[in-house]
């Protein structure tokens, strides 16, 4: 990789940025550029074009969480927060939303008092086909051109990384909440 000077200063840039107008795309092969960063970009993206599709259904998020609940009739709040690697808090904010519009609702688990099974409803019946429709049409979309080989290569590539990067050791990112009592 060639490196340039931009902007008439000391900062030296990868030769991929083209002038102080324009950038040009970011090169997703080049290895100095952070996954992460790549994949969310990618994500932008997918998730713009979700939401695009979706505005005729009556939903501005959590669009595959409610497809999960839908198709897993034993689904309860800790399992799904195990399964997507989302803290408590955030689903319970997640099916609060989904309550709230009429496409969840929460059953106390009779063998498990502490336990809520999340129950899809038949407003959410409705829109879980066009929600699994459009997933399926924007991940045809984004592998058009691949072959077949290539794809389950692709697949088998992101668990891959998905494996290696559950091996780091990961820092608990949980918010720290400061008590605000004025008394204390």
């Amino acid at each position: 990789m060639t490196y340039t000077t931009i902007y008439k200063t000391n900062y030296i840039a990868p030769s991929f940025m083209a002038t102080k107008k324009e950038l040009a795309p970011i090169p997703f092969n080049d290895p100095a550029i952070p996954l992460a960063f790549g994949f969310n970009i990618l994500a932008k993206k997918y998730h713009c074009a979700a939401a695009k599709m979706f505005e005729d259904v009556s939903l501005e998020k959590h669009f595959f969480i409610l497809s999960l609940i839908s198709k897993n009739e034993n689904m309860t709040q800790q399992c799904l927060a195990k399964y997507l690697d989302m803290d408590k808090a955030m689903v319970v904010r997640v099916i609060d939303y989904l309550s709230e519009k009429g496409l969840v609702k929460r059953e106390i688990n009779m063998l498990d008092r502490r336990e809520h099974k999340l129950i899809a409803t038949k407003k959410a019946a409705k829109c879980t086909p066009k929600i699994n429709q459009v997933f399926s049409s924007i991940n045809n979309a984004a592998l058009a051109g691949f072959t077949a080989k290539e794809t389950n290569t692709f697949y088998e590539l992101m668990s891959k990384i998905m494996d290696n990067m559950n091996q780091l050791p990961k820092l608990k990112c949980e918010a720290k909440v400061e008590n605000k009592n004025k008394y204390d």
